[in-house]
């Protein structure tokens, strides 16, 4: 059994079920009681880029078990609670993709359909009432982490960082989030508590093919725009079941591209000062957009994008 991708698919879920979601919900999306999560997410991805890391393994037993302390106390967080929180997170998330740089494209879509498969069929249980959850998938994370071997990870020098690929990632997790916090907030387009097994199947898909057909991600930027485009279109047409299809099939097939560029990157720097941008700012604007209620300004970006990629972005792909 490989320990580090239940270690991988465990932080997701936590990721998905408590900081992302039940955080949120807890707090009935009310920004001024939580911004300063995204905060500490941001000030813990800065920090990994720039610490000088030595055992790597011993840090995040540690780390997970800061995060198991904190989720004791879930759902009753402070501001100070919320930023270490998001800081342990936005600490962790860099240094798992780095030491997950010993595994292949297979392990890694192995990870991310058991959260997708998981998540989805959790995400309906109420958020006040996740206390558990919260400690049990850092305990979880600490137990396979304690019994995984690390390889070493061969280190990549004189890296330029990738400003037009961390652009593109933004995008499609802007895109994802706003979508995602719209339709969970919508009483008559709320597909997870309709269509669990459906969205499911429809994740595992996703992660097949792009397993299977996943390219290079700036080469995929014209099937995950369509997806996207349609994902949105199904959704002003008020049609759940379709887009309980398309949308998960979206939601994985980019992640897995996205996830395995991070990886290949092989420098905890590049990876840290990415998720800056891809898992903290593009996210935390997103959720305010979908607050407001303004997704139009999603297509707006989308529609932008589609019309300078081609003459743009042509000499990177």
């Amino acid at each position: 059994m490989n320990f580090l991708v239940i270690v991988l698919s465990s932080q997701l879920l936590y990721y998905l079920l408590i900081a992302q979601t039940g955080v949120v919900g807890a707090f009935d999306s009310h920004i001024h009681d939580l911004y300063t999560l995204p905060i500490g997410g941001v000030i813990g991805s800065l920090l990994s880029a720039l610490w000088r890391h030595h055992g790597l393994k011993l840090e995040l037993c540690f780390l997970f078990g800061v995060q198991m302390m904190i989720s004791w106390f879930y759902p009753n967080y402070s501001l100070g609670m919320l930023l270490a929180l998001g800081f342990v997170v936005g600490y962790t998330t860099p240094l798992l993709l780095y030491i997950f740089g010993s595994q292949g494209k297979f392990q890694l879509s192995l990870g991310l359909a058991i959260s997708y498969a998981i998540g989805t069929a959790l995400y309906t249980y109420p958020y006040i009432e996740r206390d558990d959850i919260a400690v049990i998938l850092p305990l979880i994370s600490v137990v396979a982490l304690r019994f995984s071997h690390l390889k070493r990870v061969e280190h990549k020098e004189h890296l330029t960082f990738p400003w037009q690929l961390i652009g593109v990632m933004m995008l499609w997790i802007f895109a994802d989030s706003a979508l995602f916090e719209t339709l969970s907030r919508s009483g008559d387009m709320d597909i997870w508590s309709e269509y669990t097994l459906l969205i499911i199947t429809s994740h595992l898909f996703g992660v097949f093919l792009a397993y299977r057909y996943g390219d290079e991600l700036l080469r995929q930027v014209r099937v995950v725009l369509g997806l996207f485009a349609v994902s949105y279109l199904l959704y002003w047409m008020k049609e759940p079941i379709a887009l309980a299809v398309v949308y998960p099939i979206v939601i994985s097939y980019y992640n897995v591209l996205l996830f395995h560029k991070l990886i290949q990157a092989g420098d905890i720097r590049i990876i840290g000062l990415s998720m800056i941008g891809v898992g903290w700012i593009a996210a935390s604007a997103a959720n305010a957009i979908a607050l407001h209620h303004q997704l139009w300004i999603v297509v707006l970006v989308l529609g932008g994008f589609a019309v300078i990629y081609p003459f743009y972005f042509r000499r990177v792909t």
